[in-house]
């Protein structure tokens, strides 16, 4: 099967501030090109929770070009294409919306969202974000880069085809049981569950799920904690659970009393206290202080929890 993956890193809650865009191309189940952009957005704003999802600074983009000047590169990977991306609505809702911004034309094209798939052909997961599924199926990637992501979300395009024995994305979509999206002459279809299909004959356990639930360590054990930011491994439930079963008390907000705050952010020494989000810099302030506080990003959790 041929197809085009994406993805859209964002500056900030706007969908017209593209940032980075990742593009893999896959031909007959194989990627054979991956592109990255950085994209100088045309307000240039970067709020600090987009910032400590990718990582991307203005001074990252500033001497990049705007999205119109690549405009013409992107499109001839776009155009006329089967186009994917991991919860298509937003990488398409991005595109749409930044090419409004330039008064550019839509392109052509017919789209798959592989979250959507997801959802139906891995239904037993625990949940079905980009990561969790490719974990499932063997594949490790890192996150919230454009470039990877996409390649991620082609990854599971191409697991659905070669489990089922098809390559056409019309069968497949069929048996999954979705229906493709479409934008072209400035119009847009979203990709959409139409019924429940086929679901995948891999193993049913979610085993990294499974190995975080049955953790055993006192690391946490009488400490309050505190989340912040969404984690990549594991749902904001499934992690109150974990923190729980082993003797934490979880908490809502960082305050005097807090002990330990989860972050997804790998490295917060590179963020100033703008970058930072309110939990982040609250916490910075009280180990300024002297507070006994520290800050584990996700890769330290797991190491903790030994997975």
């Amino acid at each position: 099967m041929n197809f085009v993956a994406i993805d859209f890193e964002t500056a900030n809650e706007k969908r017209a501030s593209a940032c980075s865009l990742g593009i893999t191309v896959v031909k007959d189940n194989k990627i054979i090109e991956e592109k990255y952009w950085l994209i100088r957005p045309k307000t240039i704003r970067f709020e600090p929770r987009n910032i400590i999802i990718h990582g991307i600074r203005e001074e990252d983009v500033i001497d990049e070009k705007e999205f119109d000047k690549l405009w013409p590169e992107i499109k001839t990977y776009l155009e006329d294409n089967l186009v994917i991306a991991h919860n298509a609505s937003f990488d398409f809702s991005v595109l749409r919306n930044t090419l409004d911004i330039y008064n550019l034309e839509y392109p052509n094209l017919d789209y798959a969202c592989t979250l959507v798939a997801s959802k139906l052909f891995y239904s037993y997961l625990n949940n079905h974000k980009l990561n969790t599924v490719n974990r499932h199926l063997g594949y490790k990637f890192n996150h919230h880069h454009a470039s990877a992501d996409a390649t991620a979300a082609a990854n599971i395009l191409i697991n659905i085809s070669k489990e089922l024995n098809l390559n056409n994305i019309d069968d497949i979509a069929n048996i999954v049981g979705f229906k493709l999206g479409s934008i072209g002459d400035n119009t847009y279809a979203p990709c959409k569950k139409i019924r429940e299909g086929v679901v995948s004959n891999r193993c049913e356990d979610n085993e990294y799920v499974n190995n975080i639930l049955s953790s055993e360590t006192d690391y946490f054990k009488n400490k309050i904690v505190v989340f912040t930011g969404e984690l990549n491994s594991m749902s904001r439930a499934e992690a109150t659970k974990v923190i729980n079963d082993l003797g934490g008390i979880t908490r809502n907000s960082v305050t005097k009393k807090t002990n330990i705050l989860i972050t997804n952010v790998r490295n917060i020494e590179d963020l100033s206290q703008n970058q930072m989000n309110n939990k982040l810099r609250t916490a910075v302030n009280y180990i300024n202080q002297g507070q006994d506080l520290i800050i584990i990003n996700e890769e330290k959790l797991e190491k903790i929890l030994n997975i």
